[in-house]
């Protein structure tokens, strides 16, 4: 993902790969070391009050809409984290293995 520009990131709404809406993108998380958008969180259960983390490899951005390539299910089940600072690498290593399997 290249071409995605953080500012469009921001302001995407996601999709899961099944079309179904997740809602809007509240954060943008740099790859520790491309320094280039990596992840997003997207606020998902009652209230939209839980952050989870989507990878955006294998995404793309259309419009103001961020169509991402795992199922809703799969992110509702992602290991959490709560982060204010960016990812450590420890947990950036823990959500890529959760989502490869």
């Amino acid at each position: 993902m290249d071409s995605l520009e953080l500012e469009d990131l921001q302001t995407a709404t996601a999709w899961d790969a099944n079309g179904e809406k997740l809602g809007n993108v509240t954060q943008v998380h740099l790859d520790g070391l491309s320094h280039k958008p990596a992840w997003v969180t997207v606020g998902l259960g009652l209230l939209n009050t839980r952050e989870n983390f989507v990878p955006l490899a294998g995404s793309r951005l259309d419009g103001d809409n961020l169509y991402v390539a795992v199922s809703k299910d799969k992110i509702k089940d992602a290991p959490d984290f709560t982060v204010e600072e960016g990812l450590t690498a420890e947990q950036e290593a823990t959500l890529q293995d959760y989502y490869r399997a």
